[in-house]
């Protein structure tokens, strides 16, 4: 009894493994190519796909599956008869991943995040009155690049708090010798 029931469990098995995979064979009428990955700052991975064919309702939800990592769902959008793009969540980036979409299964790396950089500057002394040059205390590291006026909340290891920093191509509110762009804190000593 034992080894019947073993062998009818092993011809479900590949019984259901074959329905699985001809469910999820591409469609014979429509061809998909991968052509590319780019990170998009504050958007996160988009896949580029050329397609052919008409696709199936639903085929603007797919999976990804990281290497050695976690499960994701991608959104895809037809941008004309012949383009799709899919978006992957911000944090899938600088791994490989493989794409199940539409029937298809594609295989790529998702390049990292752009990483822009800037120093942050505040004045001298802490705690102490008067303020004589601006220091360096730091780098603020974000994914898009700043623009003049942006504004962040940073905290400065040399004055033991966080403070207000804007982006600006020098002091915003008084003379300053530095070359070049950086945050800064707008406060000027007296």
């Amino acid at each position: 009894m034992k080894k019947s029931l073993f062998s009818i469990l092993i011809v479900l098995c590949l019984l259901a493994m074959f329905v699985g995979t001809v469910n999820a064979a591409p469609l014979a009428n429509v061809t998909a190519t991968l052509k590319g990955v780019v990170y998009v700052p504050g958007k996160g991975p988009v896949f580029t796909f050329e397609v052919s064919g008409v696709l199936p309702n639903g085929f603007h939800v797919g999976s990804l599956h990281v290497n050695g990592g976690g499960d994701y769902t991608i959104h895809c959008k037809q941008l004309d008869a012949e383009t799709v793009k899919c978006t992957a969540p911000k944090k899938v980036a600088d791994v490989n991943v493989v794409i199940y979409w539409s029937g298809f299964t594609f295989w790529t790396y998702v390049p990292p995040a752009p990483v822009f950089c800037y120093s942050v500057y505040d004045w001298d002394n802490p705690g102490g009155i008067t303020h004589t040059s601006w220091v360096k205390y730091g780098d603020h590291c974000q994914e898009t690049r700043a623009n003049y006026g942006d504004y962040i909340y940073w905290y400065n290891p040399g004055w033991g708090s966080s403070y207000g920093y804007y982006f600006a191509p020098g002091s915003p509110a008084c003379p300053w010798e530095h070359i070049g762009d950086g945050y800064y804190y707008p406060g000027c000593p007296s």
